[in-house]
């Protein structure tokens, strides 16, 4: 059989590359069909070409030539052609008996190749591999399975074929399509100003440039995809404008008009990583840290779920944002955009909440109101659930006939921290370690902008709230998730670097279950 080299893992493996031919093609291409194109496309682009290239070239070797089989009888001056040598055509120059008993009388020709001579068999009479009738060899050759060779080297081409375009300053690219800059449709300072005043008279967004073109002046003899990619492309440039839809969708919507809390990242929310030492970590509080599962760990997502729990931290509560951890994340529609518009929806009352997915900073925005409404205290607990299409998500919390509680409460007393017990009505499951609130939010931030403004470490501010907590427990001990609850009430702080510091400081003294004790005489700031 004649295996065509494009057929070949060699022909397409770590040696292809791109040639000012195969970006003719593509251009061309792009000039015929009018319209963007996906690197899967053009990656097969590339490779009809490629076949059909191949097989003109051995149909112009073929062109006045014979292909050389061994059975055949050639004399002095036939030209022959040798498939089984890429098709490299040559002379026959002489012409002599063969002999081996094994196979029989048979005639050896002489071929010069121009830069060498080679023996070859012929007139063999056994049957050989190499015999063929010339229209099935030529058959071979052209009957390349276009999909085949897709599916088995299409990745590495459209890897390699991405790279070369990305180089090129003439094509241009939007998710997964691309386009020549040429071809692409004109869109003026007017078309953008046009575009602002829509999205403004539609509440900012999200729409679609299919929502935003018909109230712009471009060119009506352009395709429509032109058009909506040349003006996604346009948008995409300018400051004025966010893409905010699920990948695989394109919304866009007015920057300046969406809430504060997405264009600025509120200030509870601010995290300054804090040097740690993670080999302190032992591998109980390694789990307790997956528990807990606050966003600014580094943790690896688990497996898949459809459902995830998380128990609300102040800072998440003040801010009004369900936090972008490893268990939330893979819940919500991939997307490149920093800023993801979703809408969440109360799984008990089906009411629509507008909520923003903050990628960079990990929250997600909009739940102060719902927070605030069914009075979910800190240490409750909110469950997502994947909705019915990309950008919905089902959500809700542990509702239960509301009965009063004893819940630690944060005050001011003297410019420092303050914990008490007192009663409150709770209608939402918590987490009895976790619920540690406030009456005076004004207070309370007060001493987190005097911490911030002293830069005091994390250490200092534990040995201020440790032994306020302790004071409610008759064993005066302090569980681990207690501390973290607490301290984010004035300094954000996720649970690894807490932990450590708890392991380091000869003042804190484990006394089992993740409960520890604080040693004043032995405390010493470092």
């Amino acid at each position: 059989m004649i295996q065509p080299r494009t057929q070949t893992a060699e022909y397409w493996g770590s040696k292809f590359t791109l040639t000012e031919a195969d970006i003719e093609q593509i251009y061309n291409h792009f000039i015929e069909v009018e319209r963007p194109q996906t690197a899967v496309e053009l990656t097969r682009v590339i490779i009809t070409f490629r076949v059909a290239d191949e097989t003109n070239q051995v149909k112009k070797r073929l062109s006045g030539r014979t292909i050389y089989q061994p059975q055949s009888s050639f004399k002095v001056g036939d030209e022959l052609v040798f498939p089984a040598l890429q098709f490299t055509y040559g002379t026959v120059t002489a012409v002599r008996d063969g002999h081996n008993p094994q196979e029989g009388p048979f005639r050896v020709i002489t071929i010069d190749f121009g830069d060498k001579a080679r023996e070859f068999v012929a007139d063999l009479k056994s049957p050989h591999v190499l015999n063929a009738t010339e229209g099935n060899a030529l058959a071979e050759l052209v009957d390349v399975d276009i999909d085949q060779v897709m599916a088995q080297h299409g990745s590495q081409i459209i890897a390699k074929l991405t790279t070369e375009m990305q180089s090129r300053q003439e094509f241009v690219h939007l998710g997964q399509e691309w386009f020549v800059k040429g071809l692409m449709a004109e869109v003026n300072i007017g078309h953008l100003h046009l575009t602002e005043a829509v999205l403004e008279m539609n509440n900012g967004g999200p729409l679609p440039v299919s929502e935003i073109l018909p109230h712009l002046d471009m060119d009506p003899s352009l395709r429509p995809e032109v058009l909506s990619f040349s003006l996604n492309y346009a948008l995409l440039q300018d400051g004025r404008f966010d893409e905010v839809a699920p990948k695989g969708q394109v919304a866009w919507f007015l920057r300046r008009l969406e809430p504060e809390g997405v264009q600025q990242t509120p200030e509870r929310l601010r995290y300054s990583p804090i040097p740690y030492d993670r080999a302190l970590l032992s591998p109980q509080l390694i789990l307790l840290e997956r528990e807990l599962d606050d966003e600014w760990s580094e943790l690896e997502p688990p497996p898949a779920q459809q459902l995830v729990v998380f128990t609300l931290l102040f800072p998440h509560r003040h801010a009004g944002v369900i936090p972008l951890s490893a268990r939330i994340r893979p819940l919500l529609p991939p997307s490149s955009s920093p800023r993801q518009r979703i809408i969440l929806v109360d799984d008990e009352t089906n009411e629509e909440i507008q909520a923003w997915v903050v990628q960079q900073e990990r929250y997600v925005y909009g739940l102060s109101d719902w927070y605030t409404r069914h009075e979910i205290p800190i240490g409750g607990f909110v469950h997502l659930r994947t909705g019915p299409e990309p950008g919905v998500l089902s959500l809700g919390y542990d509702r239960r006939r509301s009965q009063r509680e004893w819940v630690r409460l944060a005050t001011a007393v003297d410019n420092h921290i303050h914990f008490e017990l007192k009663r409150r009505s709770v209608g939402c499951g918590f987490d009895d370690l976790m619920i540690v609130g406030t009456d005076t939010i004004i207070a309370v931030d007060a001493l987190w902008r005097r911490a911030e403004t002293q830069q005091r470490t994390m250490a200092s501010l534990l040995a201020e709230i440790f032994p306020q907590l302790a004071q409610l427990n008759p064993q005066n001990t302090v569980h681990a998730k207690t501390l973290y609850s607490a301290i984010n009430l004035l300094r954000r702080v996720p649970p690894a670097p807490l932990f450590a510091e708890l392991v380091r400081h000869p003042a804190f003294q484990p006394v089992g279950d993740h409960y520890w004790q604080f040693d004043k005489s032995r405390w010493q700031e470092s």
